[in-house]
């Protein structure tokens, strides 16, 4: 092996580029080899890389003797010459004149992430990047990479300014949430729940239009396929906007994200949902959705949450893998900054969003009146004291305006088909789980 290889990472090409390469070309390559077949004094290697996989040609007989004590998964630099191979495939091959083993693996590997053994997803999670090395498992990744960016390139292009609110806060941003509590130098203060008192006092600024991507994290002693104690929320917040103006930006913005994942992840969606579709959108209120559930059997009433249950039969009955707009919530069930309706107080402007038969977002028109929000905060138990920074926002001159935010693992969930929100996120966070 030739001493200092490593230091031409500079001229490594992708297995892809490589494969373009005109016969004779000398490359260098850079990946894990996946195969090894040493077959007296040739061997045939396998390397894969993010942009794809070649076989790899060796027969010097230092390299060979030196083969046999490499594992699987071992990273490797390897020079050579690009030529057509005798595969059936006609794909070409590198036939190797230097190879430095940079990474060695250990043996055996403590997960198959092939797919030829099933591995359970706790297991997997504990070893998350070598289960990233399984191509279908990577997708759900990049899945979720093209959905930030689509989520980006639509609220720019509408005119929002992007910011970053802090993750620590000095007191609870929705009432009945329970926090993780941080000591911050002298002070207790928590974890940041939600970002929501901060998007509405941009949104004071003078800014209008405001969206963000950013961690939360909720201290809910829950065990369920659907929540995580930390995820991520892409949020808006609007001026002069009612909860039906803010409906019709999150309706918009999904169907952008959808119609760009279908478009520049068409390899990795095959994997879960080759039929995915952009949705319609079905709007209904509360009231009418209590009703119609009851109809169907189920035992509730209005002034319950909507079980999964419930959202799984509206999803069936309203259009499958849709958009599911449902309004005017009773005001007591909603967050204390929700602005209750005018014509009937018991009602609020507050709505949630359902994707194909789960709940993805919540958000509504917001109350921007002092006074009023004192009384809500009174009225949830919450003490006006612990969020006068968020109440005098409001004192001198302050828009109408709503907003809200999606669960961004929720929505990944959903567009690749994944019945744990565990697979949708690369290191949870959970009740049991603190590591990897």
């Amino acid at each position: 092996m030739k001493k200092g290889f490593i230091k031409e990472l500079k001229d490594r090409l992708s297995i892809a580029k490589a494969m373009k390469s005109k016969e004779q070309s000398p490359v260098i390559l850079g990946g894990w080899l996946e195969n090894l077949n040493v077959l007296g004094k040739i061997a045939f290697l396998k390397l894969r890389d993010k942009s794809g996989k070649i076989q790899l040609v060796v027969n010097n007989s230092e390299f060979l003797k030196e083969l046999k004590k490499i594992h699987p998964e071992t990273v490797v630099l390897v020079k050579g010459k690009i030529q057509k191979g005798e595969l059936k495939s006609g794909e070409k091959e590198l036939f190797v004149t230097e190879i430095d083993y940079v990474g060695k693996a250990e043996a055996p590997l403590p997960i198959d992430f092939s797919g030829n053994i099933s591995t359970s997803m706790d297991k997997r999670i504990d070893w998350r990047m070598l289960d990233l090395r399984n191509q279908k498992t990577q997708a759900i990744f990049e899945i979720q990479s093209a959905i930030c960016t689509a989520f980006r390139e639509f609220y720019r292009k509408e005119g929002f300014t992007e910011f970053w609110p802090p993750g620590i806060i000095a007191a609870a941003s929705e009432g009945g949430t329970e926090l993780f509590p941080v000591q911050y130098f002298e002070r207790k203060a928590y974890l940041a729940q939600s970002p929501q008192l901060y998007k509405q006092m941009m949104v004071c600024s003078n800014l209008e239009k405001v969206f963000a991507i950013n961690p939360i994290w909720r201290a809910e002693p829950h065990n369920t396929p659907r929540h995580l104690n930390e995820s991520r929320q892409m949020d808006i917040e609007v001026a002069f906007a009612d909860q039906f103006k803010v409906m019709k930006f999150l309706e918009k913005g999904v169907k952008f994200i959808v119609k760009y994942v279908k478009e520049n992840c068409p390899e990795q969606i095959k994997f879960f949902n080759p039929n995915l579709k952009i949705p319609d959108a079905h709007y209904i209120s509360y009231t009418e959705v209590i009703e119609i559930l009851k109809k169907e059997g189920l035992q509730i009433k209005w002034g319950d949450d909507i079980p999964p249950e419930g959202e799984k039969k509206l999803a069936e009955l309203k259009g499958g893998d849709d958009l599911l707009f449902i309004h005017s919530w009773p005001s007591e069930m909603k967050p204390f900054y929700i602005m209750p309706n005018q014509k009937d107080p018991k009602l609020s402007e507050g709505f949630d969003c359902d994707f194909g038969g789960m709940e993805i977002a919540s958000g509504g028109q917001r109350i921007h009146i002092p006074e009023l929000l004192i009384k809500r905060l009174k009225d949830k138990e919450l003490n006006p004291k612990d969020f006068k920074f968020y109440v005098d926002s409001f004192r001198y001159g302050s828009p109408p305006h709503g907003g809200w935010s999606i669960g961004l693992e929720r929505l990944t969930m959903i567009i690749t088909k994944q019945k744990n929100i565990r697979e949708a996120v690369i290191y949870p966070r959970d009740r049991d789980r603190l590591t990897p």
